[in-house]
Formats: structure tokens, C-alpha cells, sequence
């Protein structure tokens, strides 16, 4: 059976622009022996109470001046010294501890509640009276995502360990590390279209040009800016101007965070494997001048409104670097979601290592007209360890008159340094023994650094 222990009685409490300060009471069993000894001196008046009286209390004063003395006199601060943009950058951090006080500090415990995979600055230190102490924290960004430095705590105690100073850090730091890329397999590319109403065409994805390659009847919702005067003079009747169809200007990427049917850990997962499939094609399409759109459902949905352009690269890998699949979230109430974002003139790719019907079925909900604006890209779960082939729903999709195809797992190979050379120290030694740094971190811009 254990043993709770009480919790520390918070005596004292500062605010400061950056958090705040308490001081604690961590034991009570040397105020609860005081008090019995003054009320023995009290009644007895006995020399060896009167004693006990004066020692147990000088030693609790100079605890509590001692714990003021740090809650007043001591400060910490942090500052970003470079900050990682893609995996394998390096990530450099300064951490100043500084004493004004007459007293020494004995120990002084950092407490980093940091998500940062792999770095965290939690030490403990000590300084001298009216002295300073300054160390460096770095690490190797090593998976993609959204994280946080902060907030933290500094933690000190007097000498006999009655009292707990607790400063408190509330300043958060966000850390951005985008996910890497890989280069496509040609198979994964859109090719599919439809020239006109009937003929195939073997080209991208589908949208009407200036170019008039035939007419027809005019329906109610046309547009009259269309209409072909002399076929409508010549037969009576309006008749509307059909247009060459070339590559259409927005594509929408749907991804499926559904936990139930992801596999594996790390960059060795189809979560993994399935944002770099993403990260990657957008690059592609946007390459090609598409606007490209993100649509995920999670705990919450994120949405990337699909835009022209290389800029837009970088707003649809924020969005992809913190996706997670943390929740039972099934694709097809993603795809519900969709209906009010596609239209019948968009391409919607579906990302997904799912092989439930439910899903495929969740397609015919969707606007298109002519079944070729509805693409997918399976990841095979059997190449991960899960069960199913992904061949099979592949058929059923072609069977609906959807595009399907299948990647396996290590088909994508991250490329290192997709987005630049990787940041971190490297040194050369020359002939004279001097050591020069050929390669540093990237430094972070003043308003990214913090120093409480």
C-alpha cells in the first residue's frame, strides 16, 4: 500500500510578466515539532525547551529568508538560437541562469515540459553568490510536426529542504518542422480525362478552354455568353458551344486519419508514408500550375483552400506536419464532409491504407458527373503487416469507374534535404590545427527567440 504525501502549501506567490514565482512548503514535520516544543516551553518553561524553541526556529527563519532571497534574486531565461525547418536540421538553444543575490544557490532543477522528440533542457545546476551560469541545449529534429518549447519551471530549495521556490515560465515557443518529400513513381501521377463528352484523352485532369470543338442544345442554366449564333440561327433552337477540355485548375487531396487502419511506427508507417505521398504530390501539381487543396478529419478538420501558385507549398505542408492519426475517425465521414468543398469541375484524390467498403461506397455520394474527377491511391496494408490486398479494392473502384492505384510499402523514399541543404555545425580542421565551422544551424529571427 503507498503512502500519499501532502501536497506542498504554496505560502507565497509573485507575479511576473512571464509567469510567477511561489514559494512552497515542502516539510511539515519540522513547524509541527516547533509548535509542540513552544507549547512545551509554555507551559514548563524548562532551559532545554527554550532550546529547542530557539534552534527549530532560527533554522526555519534563515529557510524562509534563504527561499526569499532566490524568489527574488534569481532568474532564468531560454533563447532560440536556431530553429529546424525540415528533418535533419538542428535545433540550438541558450540557457542563462543568474544569481543577484548574496546567497548562493545549491541546486537549482530546470523542468522543460517541451514536446520536441528527443530534446529537452531539464539539468540540474548550481551558481555562487552574485554569479551566472550559461550552457547550450541542441538536437537533431528527427520527425516531422508542430511543437512547442515551453512552458518550463526553475525550481530551488534552501539548504536544510524546508522550502520549494518555484519559478514558473508560462512563454510558449512553436517549432515547425515540415514534413520531407519523396520523388513520385510515374504511376501515381493523374492521367486520366475525357475530350469533349466522349473521347478519351490521355493528358491531365479536366477543364474547358477558350477553344469551341462542338455544340449542343442549350439547358436551363447555361450560360448565355455561350450560346453559338449562327448553329442557334440555323436550327431554330439555342444551341451552346462545347470547350476543349485541358488541365483543370483545382485538385483536392483528402487523407484518411482514421487510426483503426493505420500501421507501423515512425517514418516506417503508413500515417508516414501516406503525408509524404501528399507532401509530394502537391509539390507536383502545384508544379504544373494547379490549385491544390488539403481536406483531413481527425479530432478536427483541417482544410487547405486550394490555390495557385509555389507560395501555397508551404501553407499545405503546415497543415500536413501535426496530422495525426490519434482518433477512430472512419474516411468516410471525411468524404461527407467533402461534399460541400468539391465540385463536379475538381479532381479529389483519396490517400488512404483502408480497404472497408464503407469508404468506396462513400464515393458515390460525391458530385461527378462522368466518374473520372474521384482518383485513389491505396497504401497496400499487407506490405505493412496488416491484412487485405489492396489489388482487390483497386478492382472494385475500377469497377465503379474510379482510378485506382497502389503503393507498397518503401515504394517512397524520403529525400534528404528536399527543401535545402541541412542545417546544423560542421567543422574542418585545417593544416594548422584551427578548427572553422563550414555549416551552422539557421539562425532564428529575433521575434522567434524568447528571453523571459
Amino acid at each position: 500500500m503507498s503512502i500519499r504525501l501532502p501536497r506542498p502549501l504554496i505560502l507565497l506567490r509573485y507575479d511576473r510578466a512571464d509567469g510567477f514565482t511561489t514559494i512552497e512548503l515542502r516539510r511539515y514535520f519540522p513547524f509541527v515539532v516547533f509548535i509542540m516544543l513552544l507549547l512545551l516551553y509554555l507551559f514548563s518553561t524548562t532551559e532545554e525547551a527554550a532550546m529547542g524553541v530557539t534552534t527549530l526556529g532560527a533554522v526555519l527563519l534563515i529557510g524562509f529568508l534563504w527561499a526569499q532571497s532566490m524568489a527574488h534574486g534569481v532568474t532564468a531565461k531560454r533563447q532560440l538560437l536556431s530553429v529546424a525547418m525540415q528533418v535533419g536540421d538542428e535545433l540550438e538553444e541558450r540557457i542563462f541562469l543568474e544569481n543577484t543575490s548574496t546567497l548562493p544557490i545549491l541546486w537549482a532543477e530546470f523542468v522543460d515540459h517541451a514536446n520536441l522528440p528527443g530534446y529537452n533542457v531539464a539539468s540540474v545546476r548550481a551558481a555562487e553568490s552574485l554569479g551566472s551560469r550559461r550552457w547550450t541545449a541542441r538536437t537533431i529534429c528527427s520527425r516531422r510536426g508542430v511543437y512547442q518549447l515551453g512552458p518550463w519551471e526553475l525550481k530551488l530549495g534552501d539548504p536544510f529542504g524546508l522550502f520549494l521556490v518555484r519559478h514558473t515560465y508560462t512563454e510558449i515557443q512553436e517549432i515547425l518542422v515540415y514534413p520531407p518529400m519523396a520523388q513520385l513513381p510515374r504511376h501515381l501521377f493523374p492521367t486520366s480525362g475525357t475530350l469533349g463528352e466522349h473521347r478519351p484523352l490521355h493528358q491531365a485532369l479536366n477543364a474547358n478552354t477558350v477553344n469551341a470543338i462542338s455544340t449542343r442544345p442549350y439547358h436551363p442554366g447555361d450560360s448565355l455568353r455561350h450560346l453559338h449564333w449562327p448553329t442557334t440561327a440555323r436550327r431554330d433552337h439555342p444551341y451552346i458551344k462545347n470547350f476543349e477540355p485541358e488541365a483543370t485548375s483545382t485538385v483536392w487531396l483528402i487523407l484518411d486519419l482514421d487510426a483503426t487502419v493505420h500501421l507501423g511506427e515512425g517514418i516506417d508507417s503508413t500515417v508516414e508514408t501516406m503525408v509524404i505521398l501528399a507532401a509530394s504530390l502537391a509539390y507536383e501539381m502545384l508544379h504544373r500550375r494547379l490549385a491544390v487543396g488539403i481536406l483531413a478529419s481527425n479530432e478536427q478538420l483541417t482544410v487547405v483552400s486550394p490555390i495557385r501558385g509555389h507560395a501555397n507549398i508551404w501553407t499545405i505542408l503546415r497543415a500536413l506536419a501535426p496530422l495525426q492519426p490519434t482518433h477512430p475517425s472512419p474516411i468516410s465521414h471525411t468524404l461527407e464532409k467533402a461534399q460541400s468543398l468539391l465540385s463536379p469541375r475538381h479532381l479529389a484524390f483519396i490517400l488512404t491504407p483502408s480497404l472497408d467498403i464503407a469508404w468506396v461506397k462513400a464515393l458515390n455520394r460525391l458530385p461527378k458527373p462522368s466518374g473520372t474527377n474521384i482518383e485513389a491511391i491505396l497504401i497496400d496494408p499487407a506490405s505493412f503487416g496488416g491484412k487485405g490486398q489492396a489489388k482487390d479494392c483497386a478492382l472494385r473502384l475500377a469497377e465503379m469507374g474510379i482510378r485506382a492505384r497502389v503503393i507498397q510499402r518503401g515504394e517512397l523514399q524520403p529525400i534528404d534535404a528536399a527543401y535545402g541543404e541541412l542545417r546544423r555545425w560542421k567543422f574542418r580542421v585545417l593544416g594548422t590545427g584551427r578548427v572553422v565551422p563550414i555549416s551552422k544551424p539557421r539562425s532564428a529571427l529575433p521575434s522567434q527567440g524568447w528571453a523571459p
